[in-house]
């Protein structure tokens, strides 16, 4: 699709296309929001980012995660953007944001920067809203999701079985003597869903006395789980353990103990999720779920490299979770 067909479809010349493209005057608001609607639909970019570009050996590719703060999705596209250097490309690193809009539009823009493949980190990013935008803006070129999955043909996916490791944590936990076990989960993403499935399970294997009391929702942030850890405890005192989604809440949660006289793991057991750095500056350090993000990002950079190639690869690939055990367990 280029200029000309633009202009056979809307009906209008290509320079009064071309005007518009570049926001320039002339063109009347109707015939400006007409062409604006076709290009849309087309999906059509001007070649202005991609100048000097050779079309299919650019040596580009896009990394969207959702949020550049988060110390996990960070480190997963470090390890991706160090591959890919090596294989002689350059990485365009961009944080979209919660909001599905956002989502659409920083794959627009990495479509317009031409970009020979694309890698999503995220379990956010697996939803209908991004399906369709894979296939309106990148339908042509591989896409890897990190932690997720969408069925299209060009879309592979690397996927951790959170939902089985907390599933065993809360098996390490009974094994321990603990029967009275919370779960503080921010539950805003397919991986969230996840885990709380997984401590379910846990649960239900076990023959453990369910109560929903001992499922808490909390922010992903320091000092909201230590308020709600406080709470937490008051309202729940015989809880004997407690595994959090996210290992920065973990450390929230040990505050929490110390302010409240609670010494770890003797008084009470703390897990946290991803084996992040955050886990083993905490004192004491705190046993998490790692979810091995640096095997992520090998694995999504190998995929996404043999798709580059016109390699075949399996439309998912799946990596076990590994627990690792630390001071605030016992």
């Amino acid at each position: 699709m280029n200029i000309y067909d633009i202009a056979t479809l809307a009906g209008v010349s290509h320079t009064t296309v071309s005007r518009v493209i570049n926001d320039k005057p002339g063109v009347k608001q109707e015939t400006r929001e007409k062409i604006l609607k076709i290009l849309d639909e087309q999906a059509y970019f001007p070649n202005s980012h991609a100048r000097g570009l050779a079309s299919n050996e650019n040596k580009v590719i896009g990394i969207i995660v959702i949020d550049v703060r988060n110390i996990h999705h960070i480190h997963t596209a470090f390890h991706i953007e160090e591959a890919f250097t090596q294989y002689g490309y350059v990485s365009v690193i961009a944080s979209c944001g919660l909001d599905d809009s956002k989502q659409e539009e920083y794959l627009k823009v990495m479509a317009s920067r031409n970009v020979e493949g694309l890698v999503l980190i995220g379990s956010r990013f697996q939803n209908n809203n991004m399906k369709k935008s894979i296939k309106k803006y990148l339908s042509d070129k591989p896409v890897v999701i990190a932690n997720g999955y969408i069925e299209l043909d060009n879309v592979c996916g690397v996927v951790v079985n959170e939902r089985k490791g907390v599933s065993d944590v809360v098996d390490f936990l009974v094994s321990k003597g603990h029967k009275n076990i919370g779960f503080m989960n921010d539950y805003v993403t397919y991986s969230a869903h996840n885990k709380q499935e997984g401590f379910l399970d846990g649960i239900r294997k076990n023959n453990l006395m369910f109560n929903e009391k001992n499922i808490k929702y909390i922010k992903t942030e320091l000092e909201n789980s230590e308020i709600e850890t406080e709470k937490f405890l008051k309202e729940n005192p015989n809880i004997s353990a407690i595994i959090y989604s996210e290992d920065i809440m973990a450390v929230g949660a040990i505050k929490a103990c110390v302010k409240m006289g609670l010494k770890v793991p003797e008084d009470i057991n703390i897990i946290g999720f991803n084996n992040s750095i955050y886990s083993d500056i905490s004192i004491p350090t705190i046993s998490s779920i790692d979810n091995r993000n640096t095997a992520m990002g090998d694995r999504c950079s190998k995929a996404l490299y043999s798709m580059l190639n016109g390699e075949k690869t399996e439309a998912i690939y799946h990596l076990m979770p590994k627990f690792k055990i630390k001071d605030s367990t016992n």
